[in-house]
């Protein structure tokens, strides 16, 4: 056979065929393989210069965020060996970095701090005490006031107490002592009377002092204004564009009440507080103040009522000034159903007795460096609360109570003791300097 003729070994020959008839069969193999395209996970190794297959090319970023499939494992085949020193470097295994340190929570943002405490309203600063400032600021500090309402203007004379601002702003913020201007809109103009608004609340003092918060004094068609809900609503969203989300404002309505309509819910939209007016004139200040703050409850904000400190005869009410008894019963009755600050029409008109109801009420005074329960510390946890800290309203200064003044404290960059001081309770209640 020609097998037989070639080797004289037919075994040996036989093992050789085979061994060749392998080698043509792995070499078609191989051309066919390199003939075929890459697939993309292929190409994408190859552009990233990559020992190994990524799901994605390194330009392209997986947004889907359903995908919860672990990585897929790095190969474990030894790289070559003149590649050996920049595989092992590429990868390492990365050092330990301990995690960052916990920061500490930023303290809560706080509200616009509207007027808290016990206030007067002044009619004018020429119509109390003489208009000498540092008198007024003198009784108002003795009696445990935090803050002073002062007429700026109307929508009828114009924006006219630029005057009585230089006088009396320096040295009520020297004493630390809140100055809210006012302002009488009859709303045949709302725009008209929320840019005079704003002028009232940038004007500055010669020496850069300006008021803390603006109240609107919203009043009836009774009193000469012009009003509708809408003309009320765009008033107050007028205002409020002009001097920002920030800037602390009051609207000072009329005691709620069946026998008079009033739009309330437009009227107090864009405002941060309510005041009103309770003059109980003949009836029960009990009644009346704790009708008002049930009823304004709805619209979720600060209630600042106003009590009477006036004779009512003039206005057909009965003709003496309220006793000190009416006075306090108002004051008791607006701390018991959650109000945040009280004041009294009016400084010129108020008697000796009536100031001396003001000045016992030390319940609405922050109890600073003494120990307080009962109602002092009750008015205490009502105002942190409203300032972002809530607490339990219990009337005790516990842990938690101290928690919430330390961190009012960090808020004004004061240090954090917990305790009530000076300093804090005048950042709380007193005026912020431009």
């Amino acid at each position: 056979m020609p097998v037989r003729m070639l080797s004289g070994r037919p075994r040996q020959l036989q093992i050789l065929f085979v061994s060749l008839a392998v080698l043509v069969v792995g070499i078609a193999a191989g051309i066919g393989r390199a003939s075929r395209p890459s697939s993309p996970l292929e190409t994408a190794a190859v552009m990233s210069g990559s020992d190994e297959f990524i799901d994605v090319p390194p330009s392209t970023v997986v947004t889907s965020p359903q995908s919860t499939a672990p990585a897929e494992p790095p190969a474990t085949t030894p790289p070559a060996p003149v590649e050996a020193a920049r595989v092992a470097e590429a990868t390492a295994p990365a050092p330990v970095v301990a995690p960052p340190a916990e920061a500490p929570a930023p303290p809560a943002a706080t509200k616009p701090i509207v007027p808290l405490g016990k206030g007067m309203w002044l009619y004018q600063l020429s119509m109390s005490e003489g208009g000498d400032a540092n008198k007024v600021v003198r009784k108002a500090k003795a009696a445990g006031l935090t803050h002073l309402y002062t007429r700026l203007g109307s929508s009828k004379k114009g924006f006219y107490a630029q005057d009585e601002l230089n006088k009396l702003l320096p040295v009520a913020h020297a004493a630390g002592l809140k100055v809210i201007g006012w302002d009488f809109v009859y709303l045949f103009d709302p725009v008209a009377d929320a840019v005079r608004a704003k002028a009232e609340i940038d004007y500055t003092t010669p020496d850069g002092h300006r008021i803390d918060a603006f109240s609107a004094d919203i009043e009836t068609a009774s009193e000469g204004v012009n009003l509708t809900a809408e003309g009320a609503a765009a008033y107050g969203a007028k205002l409020r564009e002009l001097v920002g989300p920030d800037y602390p404002l009051i609207a000072t309505v009329p005691r709620p009440s069946p026998k008079r309509a009033f739009p309330f819910a437009e009227a107090t939209a864009a405002f941060d507080a309510i005041a009103p007016m309770v003059y109980w004139q003949n009836r029960d200040p009990v009644t009346d103040v704790a009708g008002a703050i049930d009823y304004l409850a709805q619209f979720n904000k600060p209630i600042l009522p106003i009590g009477q400190a006036y004779n009512g005869g003039p206005e057909g009410g009965p003709d003496r000034d309220p006793p000190k008894e009416q006075l306090v019963a108002f004051m008791n009755t607006a701390m018991a159903k959650g109000a945040l600050g009280v004041s009294f029409w009016v400084w010129n008109h108020a008697t000796p007795e009536q100031w001396s109801a003001i000045d016992a009420a030390t319940a609405w005074e922050l109890p600073i460096g003494r120990a307080a329960n009962g109602a002092a510390a009750l008015f205490l946890q009502r105002v942190l609360s409203l300032l972002g800290h809530p607490v339990a309203q219990d009337g005790l200064l516990g842990p938690a109570t101290q928690a919430a003044i330390a961190n009012i404290q960090r808020t004004f960059g004061l240090p954090a003791t917990g305790k009530l001081d000076a300093a804090t309770a005048r950042s709380i209640t007193g005026p912020k300097l431009f």
